[in-house]
């Protein structure tokens, strides 16, 4: 499955066959900002690139919220590959990343294995987020965004016939997964830059997967008012529109808002 990918990584961390704990109190880690989910509230803090200034502010921010040392790393800042669990192997794993992305020598890799046993998901972690949990969430666990979002989409899609194109909007990016029935066919991330290139980004995938205008919908997580623009690109060219939310709140204000709110669900539902 192809997936976007922007840098690289170098070296490889072993594979943990880690059990996916996404009601824990979770940082999520975006291009510009941490985000920490607590029980009862959420608190965020912006990232630049003045390392000095990051250090001191993080230092800060965590001992402010009381963030313990065990809390989880979501992984949001850069996509993952896909591999079908029954071809993987471990030791390939660099061997499978680096056919499509760029290694650096300060970043590291990790699997996760989604909750069908389907699918190994194979990502980098970048030095500023095992810093942050060599320094300050020493016993935490670390996953990627995309499996959760994929192990929520294997829930939402269970005994489904439909075949939907599910789109989950960052400020930067767009995630694409599409199912036919049960089925992943298909994962992908896109670097987006206004509706024009979402909407290029999108009708290329429709059309390079034969889809037809009445066979499926398009389903968007979230309905957020800072993404108003994409939302009413795809109706302007597609009657099935669909959108999956979390709660009520359309004025979230976040780098990767539905991510936000499904973790923060499911803490207060945990």
């Amino acid at each position: 499955m192809l997936v976007q990918t922007e840098t690289g990584l170098q070296y490889l961390m072993l594979l943990k066959n880690k059990k996916l704990l996404s009601q824990k109190y979770s940082i999520v880690v975006t291009e510009d900002e941490y985000t920490f989910c607590g029980l009862v509230s959420l608190s965020s803090l912006k990232i630049d690139k003045n390392e000095t200034s990051n250090k001191i502010n993080i230092k800060n921010w965590i001992e402010k919220n009381s963030i313990k040392d065990s809390t989880q790393i979501i992984v949001s800042n850069s996509p993952a590959l896909f591999v079908p669990h029954v071809i993987y192997d471990a030791d390939l794993s660099k061997n499978y990343y680096e056919k499509f992305d760029t290694l650096n020598s300060s970043d590291s890799l990790s699997t996760d294995q989604s909750t069908n046993h389907i699918n190994s998901i194979i990502y980098k972690i970048s030095k500023s987020i095992n810093l942050l949990k060599e320094v300050y969430l020493v016993n935490s666990d670390v996953v990627h965004y995309q499996t959760i979002l994929y192990d929520y989409l294997i829930r939402k899609n269970k005994n489904s016939t439909s075949k939907k194109l599910y789109i989950n909007i960052h400020k930067y990016s767009f995630d694409i997964f599409l199912f036919f029935g049960e089925q992943l066919q298909l994962v992908n991330r896109f670097i987006i830059k206004g509706s024009n290139s979402f909407l290029y980004f999108l009708y290329f995938i429709i059309e390079k997967n034969n889809l037809k205008e009445n066979e499926f919908s398009i389903c968007f997580l979230g309905n957020y008012l800072s993404f108003e623009q994409y939302y009413n690109s795809a109706k302007l060219f597609h009657e099935k529109v669909e959108f999956i939310s979390i709660g009520n709140n359309k004025n979230v204000i976040s780098s990767s808002p539905f991510l936000i709110q499904l973790n923060a669900n499911n803490i207060r539902n945990s």
